[in-house]
């Protein structure tokens, strides 16, 4: 698809207007110049009236057809623009959350925001070529009437001139693209430098490594862009030289097979020129458009990828109506994340766990035994390489996956915090400031019009907003990933010896990544993972009681 398509398919109920409103700015615009013409040829009388008001009438003919494009063309693409980026908001909601990792956060970005400005740039530049191709051919007929040889010949020559530039114009789409692409990499690592700051700071070889690669994508970019921009110019000096070879066919090769007067000869040359005008709007607009192009190929190609990756049912299947009675059982669950080039980087499982209603569960294990992508299996944002997934005997498939996250509130370790309480707009502030007293941050921040007042606190307080917001929530089942990590002690002993048992109280299941074996008491039972597998499950009230569903031997791989 191209811009004028885009224009073109949105614009199908108002397309006739924005032709016919371009054909009369252009036809004006030359009419107006003929009548100076005419006028000029005069041998005597000069202007009359009438002349002065057909003069007025065409320059308004102008002004209003000019506006009346250039105003609907930008209202369409701007229709047109508002649509993409609502239908690929939709598909990204229902893509599934392996999928948007994988495309990664720095292309949607790109695509969705820098491609679409990009786009949005280019509507007066459509709306003045629309008025340049009517004003050329305008123009073209003008010539027509004043000696059809020279109407050929010109068609002839720009004809295969037009033919030859837009034949080359293909290998600068390609440069753009392979710009466009260049430009995706510098942007993620950008995103490196700025994201891993700290640890630049910490280590000068790392920040000179990685300054080297940056520059050498800065490079090659630079070599593109170089290559893309001396090409135009060399184009825009081909459609020149063009214009140029038809005055020389005017001047020095018509009169030699077709008598011309030299009155005529000058008005042909004054038609040549007008068409220059037009000519020189679009060899202007040409990289803008080309452009325009390219980043409208970016985001057809953004949205093949998330039609690719869509998991979501648009009518999912609820069998639990908001309510967990039993708990949920894995059976044989095993994860395997695939890096890019299908390598495997990653492998848990098969596990397998009950987990009753109202209980509390930790997980505990070392960095990298797989607690937090195991989490991510079990409240459905990952799905199942194998086995299966239970809750309350259902299982979690495809189609009810988005009813079964509707039963759960998850404090990740890379959580958010959204600016506005979204999914719970419309709260009292009664319901929330009680809930900033209970985590000791009413003198931080305040709720106030469906949003917290301040949410760039530490890391810990954060985390105490997250908590209020799954309170909120009332979920049935609780997850939490290292929530007490960034708690003071006074604050972690409350987590685990009010909050908890608090919750549990209430009917809920909580399941908790934690590390503090001081509060592992608090648990009903203890998973420990070990190699993306579980390697024992213990119960801390009755210490070495056989525990269903453990492990009988280490589940360490050979």
């Amino acid at each position: 698809m191209t811009l004028i398509d885009l224009i073109s398919g949105e614009a199908e109920d108002k397309r006739f207007r924005i032709l016919a409103a371009a054909s009369l700015a252009g036809a004006a615009n030359t009419a107006t110049v003929a009548l100076v013409n005419a006028i000029a040829q005069r041998k005597s009388g000069g202007a009359t009236l009438g002349d002065c008001f057909l003069f007025l009438a065409l320059i308004a003919v102008y002004v209003v057809g000019s506006r009346y494009t250039c105003h609907g063309v930008s209202a369409t693409l701007e229709d047109a623009l508002h649509h993409i980026k609502v239908r690929n908001l939709e598909k990204i909601e229902r893509a599934s959350y392996e999928a948007i990792e994988r495309i990664g956060t720095a292309e949607i970005y790109d695509r969705i925001s820098a491609n679409v400005s990009r786009i949005s740039s280019s509507a007066a530049l459509i709306a003045n070529l629309l008025q340049s191709l009517f004003m050329s051919v305008a123009a073209g007929l003008y010539i027509a009437t004043l000696s059809l040889p020279a109407f050929a010949l010109l068609v002839l020559l720009f004809g295969a001139g037009i033919a030859l530039f837009y034949q080359k114009a293909r290998d600068i789409a390609q440069n753009l693209q392979a710009a466009s692409a260049i430009r995706m990499g510098f942007f993620e690592q950008l995103t490196d430098l700025f994201q891993g700051f700290k640890e630049v700071k910490l280590n000068q070889r790392r920040g000179r490594e990685l300054r080297e690669d940056i520059q050498g994508t800065s490079g090659s970019l630079r070599g593109v862009t170089t290559t893309s921009n001396n090409a135009l110019h060399d184009h825009w000096l081909f459609a020149q030289c063009n214009l140029y070879v038809g005055l020389a066919a005017l001047i020095f090769v018509l009169p030699q097979h077709v008598e011309v007067e030299a009155s005529v000869e000058r008005l042909l040359i004054g038609g040549v020129l007008l068409v220059w005008g037009p000519v020189v709007t679009c060899l202007a607009g040409f990289p803008v458009y080309l452009e325009s192009n390219v980043s409208l190929a970016n985001i057809e190609a953004l949205e093949r990828k998330l039609d690719a990756a869509a998991s979501e049912d648009e009518a999912p299947i609820d069998p639990w109506k908001g309510r967990l009675t039993r708990g949920i059982e894995v059976k044989d669950l095993a994860y395997t994340y695939a890096a890019a080039g299908a390598q495997e980087s990653f492998h848990i499982g098969p596990l397998s766990l009950d987990i009753a209603a109202g209980e509390i569960v930790f997980i505990v294990g070392g960095n990298g035994s797989g607690k937090s992508t195991f989490l991510k299996v079990l409240t459905g944002l990952y799905p199942p390489s194998e086995g299966t997934l239970r809750a309350d005997r259902f299982a979690v498939t495809p189609d009810k996956a988005p009813a079964y996250r509707e039963l759960i509130s998850a404090i990740y370790s890379d959580f958010h915090i959204f600016s506005k309480l979204y999914g719970l707009l419309g709260v009292p502030e009664s319901s929330v400031s009680p809930l900033l007293k209970r985590m000791q941050i009413e003198d931080k921040t305040s709720f106030a019009a469906d949003r917290f007042t301040r949410v760039d606190l530490s890391t810990g307080q954060r985390k105490r907003l997250a908590m209020i917001v799954t309170l909120l929530e009332d979920r049935p089942l609780c997850v939490f990933d290292e929530w007490a990590a960034d708690q003071d002690p006074e604050f972690r002993k409350y987590f685990y010896e009010e909050l908890l048992p608090s919750l549990k109280q209430q009917g809920k299941t909580v399941i908790a990544v934690s590390h503090d074996d001081r509060y592992f008491h608090c648990a009903d039972r203890v998973v420990t993972m070990e190699y993306g597998q579980i390697r024992s499950i213990e119960s801390p009230h009755h210490p070495g009681a056989a525990i269903p569903g453990a492990p009988s031997a280490d589940p360490r791989p050979a």
